[in-house]
């Protein structure tokens, strides 16, 4: 019987800030959790915040996060200095779906 683990995406801050035009790059790339986007000076702002607090990469899911939600599952929590998600354990990928 095979295994599938499931990791989410990350971003990473600085090479976000640095690829991205400003304000063009930033435009409906990021949200609230309520869906509200945030506009290009809000968004470079929380980017900015993030380095801040040290984190070199982000998730790019509301999935993702430390303490992990799938730590029953094996996951040992999102690493936010730039080793991003380590991924769980996946029983059915077909059911659990992807966000």
């Amino acid at each position: 019987m095979s295994v599938t683990r499931r990791i989410y995406l990350c971003l990473n801050v600085r090479g976000f800030l640095r690829q991205s035009k400003f304000p063009k790059g930033y435009e409906s790339v990021f949200s609230r959790d309520d869906g509200t986007e945030l506009s290009p000076e809000q968004a470079r702002d929380f980017l900015l915040d993030e380095l801040s607090k040290g984190r070199e990469v982000i998730p790019c899911s509301g999935k993702c996060g430390n303490p992990c939600q799938h730590a029953n599952k094996g996951c040992t929590g999102f690493d936010y200095q730039g080793g991003g998600c380590p991924g769980h354990q996946c029983d059915d990928p077909k059911t659990e779906a992807v966000q």
